[in-house]
Formats: C-alpha cells, sequence, structure tokens
C-alpha cells in the first residue's frame, strides 16, 4: 500500500504583506530580512501547532533559529524582539516561542486527499456539460400517474 504522508501548508491571505505589523516591519532596517526570518519560523512551526521545538522537550534558542533559517544570530535576536514587540511571536513558559497568528494559517493535507481530489477533478472533467437548470427533473420530467376508469 502507498505511504501516507500528513503535509501542512502555510496560508496567507492576500494582504499578508499589506497588515500594519508586515508593512511596519519591513520598513525598518532589515526589514526584509525579518519578514523571511518570520516566514521561515512560520513553516518551521506547522507541524507543532505553531509552537518553534526541535522536539517535545526542546526548544529552539536563538542560535538553532539562526542556523536553520540561515541568518546571523544578531539578525535573528534582533527580529525575534521586534516580533515580541508586534505580537507576532510570545514566549511561553517553557521558553518555546510561539508564533501567535499560526492557527489562522495553517492547512493540512496528506497523499490520499490529494489522490482522492485529483480523481475528483478527472471525473468532473469527463462529465458532460450541463445546457439547461440544474435541477435533475429538467432532464427527465416526473413521472405523473393518471386515473383511468
Amino acid at each position: 500500500m502507498a505511504d501516507n504522508r500528513k503535509y501542512y501548508y502555510l496560508k496567507l491571505k492576500e494582504n499578508f504583506f499589506d497588515s500594519d505589523s508586515i508593512v511596519l516591519l519591513e520598513d525598518m532596517k532589515d526589514g526584509i530580512l525579518y519578514s523571511n526570518i518570520l516566514l521561515k519560523l512560520y513553516l518551521k512551526s506547522l507541524k507543532n501547532g505553531g509552537k518553534l521545538q526541535l522536539d517535545e522537550h526542546i526548544p529552539y534558542t536563538a542560535q538553532m533559529i539562526a542556523t536553520l533559517t540561515r541568518h546571523q544570530i544578531g539578525t535573528v535576536e534582533r527580529a525575534l524582539e521586534i516580533f515580541r514587540q508586534l505580537g507576532l511571536v510570545e514566549q511561553l513558559d517553557s521558553g518555546a516561542f510561539y508564533m501567535t497568528e499560526i492557527e489562522l494559517m495553517i492547512g493540512q493535507s496528506s497523499t490520499e486527499a490529494e489522490r482522492k481530489r485529483a480523481a475528483r477533478l478527472e471525473n468532473k472533467a469527463l462529465l458532460p456539460p450541463r445546457t439547461k437548470g440544474g435541477h435533475l427533473s429538467d432532464i427527465r420530467p416526473p413521472e405523473i400517474e393518471l386515473e383511468k376508469e
């Protein structure tokens, strides 16, 4: 049987980069780097429901985030502080960072769901287009019983 993997994806609204916090973020010195770090952190936190953790017990540190995002440690530390000020990130009691708006952005799928979605689209393409209204009774009028004496 085929391997059924789970996939997580990030759903961004079309006005994501027009939101006040992102506009303010990108207007800062190194702001484009900060927005890049923010998007990478959103992606890293998808599997854990918004928490930035290596596993259940080990939260990411600023150094670990710098390594994973391929940015300098000073840039990451400044970015995390700015994210806290803008309300984009919270630090939990466990020390883990939590991406505050992630719940609205998480999407999830699996290989089986993708296969079914593709099959539905294929079946939809094979159906002949309807020319009249959308009711079955437009194609086949209902049967009427007539009483004969």
